[in-house]
């Protein structure tokens, strides 16, 4: 790589780094941008239960991994980075194919509460709307661990 192939891709790296860490930084703050509330507290709990005996099989106890892919922290982060994946993209895979054994076999509602939960153990907090299905699927909301 020549000279100057050399300065101008240490540049244009620098300056991608820095619009990224702007972009990722709300105006005038060093924090990380807050999670949005885009369920209850009840769905969540309700989605303990649901993840509990329809998830956590494959996904692990605590959203690690196992057969399935972790469902939290680092690799949920990267995964949603890397991919631009929403909540709805990630809701209109759960509800296609999860579980995999029986994809499709839940009902609206044990699948919303599956993913409040999914949501909670991954920093987002709750709120005074409830996250429906037509909510769920149309969120825009990048998926990544606040935690």
């Amino acid at each position: 790589m020549s000279q100057f192939s050399r300065a101008a891709l240490v540049a244009a790296l620098s300056s991608a780094a820095l619009l990224t860490g702007a972009l990722l930084r709300p105006s005038g703050s060093g924090a990380a941008p807050a999670a949005p509330a885009l369920y209850t507290a009840g769905q969540a709990a309700t989605g303990a239960a649901v993840y509990a005996g329809k998830c956590a099989l494959c996904h692990g106890a605590a959203l690690e991994g196992g057969a399935g892919p972790p469902l939290s922290g680092p690799n949920l982060t990267t995964l949603g980075t890397k991919t631009h994946l929403t909540v709805g993209d990630m809701f209109g895979y759960i509800t296609t194919n999860m579980p995999f054994n029986d994809p499709g076999s839940l009902s609206h509602d044990q699948y919303v509460a599956a993913l409040a939960y999914i949501l909670k153990q991954n920093g987002y907090p709750a709120g005074s709307t409830a996250l429906t299905w037509a909510s769920a699927n149309a969120s825009k909301v990048l998926v990544r661990s606040y935690k």
